[in-house]
């Protein structure tokens, strides 16, 4: 009896390591962050600013992404028409970049920091402590979306580290470029600066890549002088 189970949890273990390492993860957006609609395969989604396909098979894909517009018929504005590739066992993180090509920025094990629905309910594979009140502490215009739990804490830490206020923005700056975060990670980082002419140019770098702009006025608690408020407020308007 006891053999028996040995070799059905061995085989549970064999399945759903196999599941987790043979599958992948696509998450897409455009450079620019505008909305777009997306053929992928035989599956058509609807506009939105992101999209997401689970559980895919690597290797080639067709992949159309089709640009919405205000001036121009969505039919007309079509970004990407092609095939790519996708490795296996990772989640993937692509863009439609300015030149309309897709470019993989970055890559992690499939599902190490998010949630997979499997069937009618949800596990993970490599879960960490932790991960899922990281989430849940995520509005729902940033879950899934912003920087990874792991990601996060990592650049909190780097920033911790040093004691150079530029070589702090130029991490920052960069991990910007990279990931997308809520208004309130974006205050959180800025508490690390003493400067109130580096913590406003941050805001500014940061703002094209919060995902919950209507909470940005979360971020003006990170400032000292209302004069350093009045001239964030004036960027974000256009002013």
């Amino acid at each position: 009896m006891k053999f028996k189970l040995f070799f059905y949890f061995t085989v549970f273990l064999f399945i759903f390591s196999v599941q987790c390492f043979s599958q992948s993860y696509l998450q897409l957006s455009l450079s620019d962050d505008e909305d777009f609609s997306v053929v992928f395969d035989n599956n058509e989604l609807s506009s939105g600013n992101v999209a997401e396909f689970d559980n895919i098979a690597a290797g080639d894909h067709y992949l159309k992404v089709i640009k919405e517009g205000p001036n121009v018929p969505a039919q007309a504005d079509v970004v990407f028409d092609g095939k790519i590739k996708i490795p296996s066992g990772y989640d993937v993180y692509a863009v439609i970049d300015e030149y309309n090509t897709f470019n993989i920025y970055k890559k992690k094990k499939f599902g190490y920091n998010r949630y997979i629905l499997n069937q009618d309910f949800i596990r993970r594979c490599g879960e960490k402590h932790g991960v899922k009140e990281y989430y849940n502490n995520l509005n729902d215009e940033c879950k899934y979306k912003a920087i990874r739990p792991d990601d996060y804490k990592d650049l909190k830490g780097s920033i911790g580290n040093r004691n150079f206020e530029s070589s702090n923005m130029d991490i920052l700056k960069t991990a910007i470029d990279n990931n997308y975060f809520s208004s309130e990670q974006i205050r959180e980082l800025l508490a690390f600066f003493s400067f109130e002419d580096n913590k406003l140019q941050i805001a500014k770098y940061a703002y094209k890549k919060v995902c919950d702009k209507n909470n940005f006025f979360k971020v003006y608690d990170a400032f000292n002088f209302d004069s350093s408020i009045t001239e964030l407020k004036n960027y974000i308007s256009g002013k």
